[in-house]
């Protein structure tokens, strides 16, 4: 693998920049850890220009993406939205993608394909979203990217992604979504509290060290024939991807294990 470049991306600026928003009770119970995520995708894949373009657009209306921690004078720590930008690396490696894959190498090291995570309680200053765009010789891409826990869950990470794909497919014609960044209503008590979930013994829960050993933790590389695939589509009674009705069948199983 060969670094080709190392850059930060600033949108246009937000009307929410210069804000520094303070973290919600559930912001601060969030785990202080980047979440890593990689996806592959086979040749013919966009270019890298296509996809830094799209991801200006992309990024815009999500300000605090842009953004960086800080500490304020009394040592808590809040969200400042200063669009510093998203940190972008670029790479070659020289390999065929379709031969990475199907050898199983991409399950079982992934680290080197986004970007060094930094240390909890030592991320102030940091990008809060990190991409690596690895272009394999074959021209397949591997995209590697890790965000803030407390920025951004995921399920807002997943509209990110989504966003981002749009932007780079529909090109001028995108229209930016309409996101939801009022990150204080999600945290407004109601009127008559009438707690209808048990989060003070789930996310308040002081744990000591890991739930399961770090050495009982192994990655498992599961490959699914075609035939499986078109099978498992086939009992869908509406149109689903084949990454949808995998995750499905892997999410039901895992549930009926308890695990």
């Amino acid at each position: 693998m060969e670094l080709t470049s190392s850059t930060i991306l600033k949108p246009v600026p937000h009307p929410l920049v210069g804000e520094k928003v303070p973290l919600t009770i559930f912001d601060r119970a969030a785990s202080d850890l980047f979440v890593p995520t990689v996806l592959a995708y086979l040749a013919p894949a966009p270019s890298n220009e296509a996809l830094k373009e799209g991801l200006l657009k992309a990024v815009a209306p999500y300000p605090h993406l842009a953004g960086r921690l800080a500490v304020d004078q009394l040592g808590r720590r809040f969200l400042h939205v200063n669009n510093e930008g998203v940190l972008l690396i670029e790479t070659t490696v020289p390999a065929n993608l379709a031969d990475v894959l199907v050898q199983g190498r991409i399950a079982t090291g992934v680290d080197h394909l986004y970007p060094t995570v930094p240390e909890p309680e030592e991320n102030n200053g940091d990008a809060l979203l990190q991409i690596q765009l690895n272009r394999y010789g074959c021209g397949g891409l591997v995209v590697g990217m890790c965000s803030h826990h407390r920025v951004a869950d995921g399920h807002s990470m997943s509209m990110f992604f989504t966003a981002w794909a749009t932007a780079v497919r529909e090109g001028m014609d995108f229209i930016m979504p309409t996101a939801f960044l009022n990150r204080a209503e999600t945290a407004l008590p109601r009127s008559s509290p009438t707690p209808v979930f048990d989060h003070r013994s789930v996310e308040f829960t002081c744990r000591e060290g890991t739930v399961v050993p770090v050495e009982r933790i192994k990655n498992l590389t599961v490959h699914f024939t075609a035939e499986f695939v078109a099978n498992l589509k086939a009992r869908v009674c509406a149109r689903c991807s084949t990454f949808q009705c995998l995750l499905a069948h892997v999410w039901k199983k895992m549930t009926r294990l308890g695990i």
